[in-house]
């Protein structure tokens, strides 16, 4: 008798451990299946939007600038001092307005955004890229506006960590694609094996967008905030 309910046990545990080794594995699919169906699941999927977006803008003068509308989910992050600083450096070239719920909108004159493109992207390939370059990630390369990522990895890492990888990469792109003023700019990443050279896999940004992983996402909010803070330190010792 005391046999038996010991081997319960153990098959019990098995059973939940199965369970909760699986959802880990799967949930950013889960979380797309809900989302992609207007479903809202506490813990698991996440209404909030994902990145900053962008558009273009002309004034009657013909001087073109860039409005970039950061949501709460970045903007928080952003302290009005900070906020203060790149206004004060941008020399007029940016206005800053951060509004009740935590989102910020920024607007920049054209000359002023290719100077904030070239340190984002300094900052990027000195330091943010190098620290996802680890354990089975060998190489990341990348084009000219961080669209496209190419990842050579070891075929050991599992999906869900090429998952949280490909949604770092897309914080990346999406970042430097909303200051550049790209409305709508879908990031592509190829994974490619280190042993074959093969492309193993594709992520592409629209398709998940809705289900990125929560430390991808927490991760996406400390890479702005450093982002703002080098754009912040850079140009004030330039001026």
């Amino acid at each position: 008798m005391i046999m038996k309910l010991i081997k319960r046990i153990i098959l019990l545990v098995v059973v939940i451990a199965l369970c909760v080794m699986c959802y880990r594995h799967f949930k950013p699919q889960i979380a797309g299946f809900f989302s992609d169906r207007g479903i809202s699941v506490p813990g698991l999927t996440d209404d909030t939007e994902v990145f900053p977006s962008s558009q273009t803008v002309t004034d009657e003068e013909g001087h073109v600038s860039v409005i970039v509308s950061v949501p709460p989910t970045y903007g928080d992050s952003i302290t009005d001092e900070q906020l203060e600083q790149l206004v004060q450096n941008s020399e007029g070239r940016l206005v800053a307005e951060k509004h009740e719920d935590g989102s910020v909108t920024l607007t920049i004159a054209s000359e002023y955004r290719d100077e904030l493109l070239s340190q984002m992207s300094s900052y990027y390939d000195d330091t943010v890229l190098n620290m996802l370059i680890e354990d089975q990630v060998i190489s990341i390369t990348h084009n000219a506006d961080y669209s496209a990522f190419s990842v050579t990895c070891d075929s050991s890492m599992s999906e869900s960590e090429l998952l949280t990888l490909s949604g770092k990469l897309f914080a990346i792109g999406k970042f430097y694609g909303s200051f550049a003023g790209f409305e709508n700019e879908s990031i592509r990443v190829d994974i490619v094996n280190s042993q074959s050279g093969f492309i193993t896999n594709s992520y592409v940004s629209d398709d998940m967008a809705s289900g990125l992983a929560s430390d991808a996402r927490n991760w996406a909010v400390d890479t702005f905030d450093n982002i703002v803070n080098t754009v912040v330190d850079t140009m004030e010792s330039a001026t």
